[in-house]
């Protein structure tokens, strides 16, 4: 990846420090103090309290190391090391959906000392045992609303609060992952300024900063004597294995789908934590068990790592469109209650609501007072309270009570009127009269300031930091790191912020840290050589299935482009009568079933050729043209990210159909100059087809050569097969069907070899011009011909018959019966059947022989989309159980 693209994407004007152009930080509104450090030119924004420079405006002793490496660093190696960081990102986080990459991280981390970090670590595991305790009194005896210690209107009012799951308990408790952004003031003063309960909330992007910041500044995080995190996860994960009490348990993170801004990050942690990423879809309850979908069968989940919306987790007892998770996971919860984490409810802690009540519910709960207080809300559900805001309205922001989202940089930044018109005003007002329970009000107290790597130096920005707890051996503990997000000064909220600007964070420690030992690395004594796969899950083989399909289809459709150019090149300026071009390209709309039927023997006239290839290249309404099959391979790339190669992703993330139509003339060309214009670019986008299909068969021999032959190799190469001999039946039907003349038949003939890339092995073999049954024989029924329709069905047959059955009898599965019956029909037929011509015109073997390859081949693909992607099939030998458990 060019890295001049990173910088011209991320500023605009990526300049040196001392440079006369680039962004200038905004100091209209202050004064800055005098430099801290004559080497280092950074200060501080007077009466802000700063991370490095403290209270009194020096570098406190755990900034020192990053201190010392910023002042002896040029700015052209910080500029190298933000550009290097930029690459890494990227390649973590880039998704060819949206189009851009959603994070970004800063050059230098926010480090935090013992003494301040201890704070903080005692507030997080005292927050995570109050929760705890709430969460248990709420989906259980209820005293706190009893009691009055909660208002019983800001529980029932609070959508998050799932009353199907009251009486669930958990007996590891609700909370096993929680996290908590905190912030301080402009005195230094901390504060806890939100709560995620419900999923991960972001522990992902937390593990890639410290991957991609110990990779590029891994010297200054071992001179600071930071503390590690991987001894947290290792404590997490073996406690998360030793909960199910099995042999060999099956974890599983259930997150949501690739359209979610969370995938990304839902991904990397699942893999660092060596488990599997599910999605709802995936899973299956049978018999109040969870089962993993996979083409072996019905594999058991023993605990599931929740990283969805509770509500959106069973659309049978929940919310109806929430398929995030499996139908009955309730009910399987009620069962078995320790069968995810976190449980199912607990969002309703995030209430922002509950801030002015948690000092009370500390004393019940706890016996004690809070180490560190929420910052000052009202809940809006509170006469009292909606009088004093509308009151004093200038003077608070209004916020969501439960936003839902844990997502770092996507809470809402709230309203304020300040910045609204009378109008907004006026329906702001009505929010708050007639929808209060679901509102709370904060004045802006303002945040404190860490240094921030930008061109033109090092520079103080507001931040907030998100800190992670995890119940380990029946304690919480906490991750010695965490997130840290650039923040608006004004805002309320943490981790509001449209650049996801995020730092890594270092916690430094009192003593010099051992050598790193990552997750990454096995123990001896677990290092087994072992060569079976696990099992692969339905989707994932769904998905690799029709990537093979989808590749195949681009280069399939590609080759025949290239030849009706090449063809028609030097008729395109010469009256010819020649329709086999577009008669071609034609067969390939004629599989959509957008495309038009009503024009069966398309002109030869260079306007309809020209309307052709735009539809092929520019209308992604067509099923099978080029927009929607590279849109296609994408969206797939991007659902197998963990399953591709860097040079394997690189490849298909890139395919694009616009170089080609940009070398299209354009629509509004004159019809008489249309032949000479695309004439004269038939070149260019010959040349512009080729530099994809390069493209494809670079992908196709990096996952020939170099991907392990287990299913997940099958199945892509499965869909391969099928849709090359769909593709290649339903050409030979198009040009052969009907004879039309010697001529025209001989360069069909023509055509057809060299758009299979058959041509060669013709011209080896047969020293004369081609012949039609010659030619079938060589297309069809050569096994030898790995471009063959027999060599495609033989390979098919193979892979079917090498899937997991149904069952351990000796009878074929409908999809290998199928398979075998279209093979022993293309070997048993007669090639010179196949080329004669009957009595009405029409060659009728080759018809018969053809039509059924292409009606029968989408029949093969249900039947193989059914018993291994989609397992409808209810039978019991589907289920594999383990009698043990």
């Amino acid at each position: 990846m060019v890295l001049s693209w990173f910088s011209s994407w991320m500023w605009p004007s990526l300049q040196l420090p001392g440079s006369e152009t680039g962004h200038e930080m905004n100091t209209s509104n202050t004064v800055l103090s005098a430099p801290a450090s004559a080497d280092l030119n950074y200060r501080a924004i007077p009466g802000v309290f700063d991370e490095m420079l403290g209270g009194a405006g020096t570098i406190g002793p755990a900034w020192q190391a990053c201190a010392a490496w910023l002042a002896q660093s040029t700015p052209a190696d910080q500029l190298a090391d933000a550009q290097k960081i930029e690459r890494l990102v990227f390649e973590n986080f880039f998704d060819p959906q949206r189009g851009r990459q959603p994070w970004r991280l800063d050059l230098v981390p926010l480090i935090l000392d013992q003494s301040t970090w201890s704070l903080v670590e005692r507030a997080a595991v005292q927050r995570a045992q109050l929760y705890n305790h709430i969460l248990a009194d709420l989906y259980g005896p209820q005293t706190v609303l009893s009691e009055g210690l909660i208002p019983t209107a800001l529980v029932h009012n609070d959508a998050s609060f799932l009353r199907p799951l009251h009486g669930v308990h958990p007996s590891h408790g609700h909370l096993t992952f929680l996290a908590l952004d905190f912030a301080r003031d402009a005195k230094g003063n901390w504060r806890i300024i939100d709560t995620h309960t419900e999923t991960p909330a972001g522990h992902g992007f937390a593990l890639a900063n410290r991957m991609v910041l110990a990779e590029v500044a891994g010297d200054l995080f071992r001179k600071s004597s930071a503390l590690r995190i991987g001894p947290f996860y290792q404590g997490l994960i073996d406690d998360l294995l030793s909960r199910p009490m099995v042999d060999e348990p099956v974890l599983a993170v259930l997150a949501p789908g690739p359209n979610q801004s969370s995938f990304v990050g839902n991904s990397f942690m699942a893999r660092y934590m060596r488990q599997k990423r599910v999605e709802g879809s995936d899973l299956r309850v049978v018999g109040n068990r969870v089962y993993l979908k996979t083409v072996d069968g019905l594999q058991k989940i023993d605990l599931l790592i929740r990283a969805i919306e509770g509500h959106r987790a069973d659309p049978l007892e929940l919310a109806p469109d929430g398929f995030d998770g499996p139908a009955g996971l309730v009910e399987a919860c009620r069962q078995h209650p320790d069968i995810i984490v976190n449980a199912l409810g607990t969002a309703v802690v995030e209430n922002r609501g509950l801030s002015g009540y948690l000092a009370r519910l500390s004393q019940k709960f706890l016996g004690e007072e809070l180490v560190l207080p929420d910052t000052q809300r009202l809940w809006l559900g509170e006469p009292r309270a909606r009088h004093e805001v509308l009151a004093n309205f200038d003077q608070y922001i209004i916020h969501s009570a439960q936003e839902g989202t844990g997502s770092p940089g996507e809470a809402a930044l709230g309203r304020s009127v300040l910045n609204i018109d009378e109008t907004g005003r006026a329906a702001l007002e009505a929010d708050i009269r007639f929808n209060g329970a679901g509102l709370v009000a904060e004045r802006p107290v303002g945040f404190s300031t860490a240094p921030a790597w930008t061109p033109q130096g090092i520079k103080p920005e507001h931040y907030a930091l998100r800190v992670y707890v995890g119940s380990i051996g029946g304690n919480f503990a906490v991750m010695p790191g965490g997130l840290a997000l650039t923040v608006d000064a004004g805002s309320t909220v943490a981790l509001t912020s449209t650049e996801a600007r995020s730092r890594d964070v270092w916690v430094v420690g009192e003593d010099r840290q051992m050598p790193n030992i990552s997750l990454k690395r096995m123990a001896l004594k677990d290092a087994r050589v072992q060569r079976k796969s696990q099992a692969l899950e339905s989707r994932v083989a769904d998905n690799l299935y029709w990537l093979g399909r989808y590749c195949e289809r681009a280069d399939g459709t590609l080759r025949i482009m290239r030849q009706a150019l090449q063809r028609s090149a030097a008729d395109l300026l010469t009256v010819s009568a020649s329709q086999r071009p577009n008669k071609a390209l034609r067969t390939i709309l004629e599989q959509d079933r957008a495309g038009e039927h009503n024009n069966p023997s398309p002109s030869a006239k260079p306007e309809t050729l020209w309307r052709l290839l735009s539809e092929l290249c520019t209308d992604p309404r067509k099923v099978h043209g080029l927009p929607a099959t590279f849109g296609n391979i994408r969206n797939i790339a991007v659902q197998c990210r963990d399953r591709l190669s860097e040079d394997s992703w690189r490849i298909l993330s890139g395919l694009s159909a616009e170089p080609i139509a940009n070398q299209l003339p354009p629509q509004t060309l004159d019809k008489d100059a249309l032949p000479g214009a695309l004439a004269a670019r038939s070149i260019d986008i010959i040349e512009a087809a080729e530099n994809l299909l390069d493209r494809l068969a670079a992908f196709s021999g990096m996952s020939h050569e170099n991907m392990t032959r287990n299913r997940g190799w099958a199945f892509l190469d499965l869909g391969r097969r099928i849709e090359r001999t769909l593709q290649l039946a339903t050409l030979l039907l198009a040009l052969f069907e009907s004879p039309e003349g010697e001529d025209f038949d001989s360069d069909d003939m023509v055509f057809a070899l060299q758009s299979a890339d058959s041509f060669i092995t013709f011209r080896s073999r047969y020293r004369f011009a081609p012949q039609l049954h010659l030619v079938l024989d060589l297309l069809v029924i050569d096994e030898l011909n790995p471009r063959s329709l027999a060599y495609q069905l033989t390979t098919i047959s193979d892979h079917i018959a090498q899937l997991p059955k149904s069952s351990d009898d000796a009878a074929r599965t409908p999809e290998q019966r199928l398979a075998l019956d279209l093979l022993t029909k293309v070997q048993l037929v007669d090639v010179e059947e196949l080329a004669s011509v009957g009595a009405n015109g029409q060659r009728v073997a080759l018809q018969e022989l053809l039509c059924e390859l292409v009606s029968e081949l989408p029949n093969l693909s249900a039947l193989i989309s059914r018993h291994y992607f989609s397992l409808t099939d209810e039978r019991p030998q589907r289920l594999h159980f383990n009698t043990q458990r």
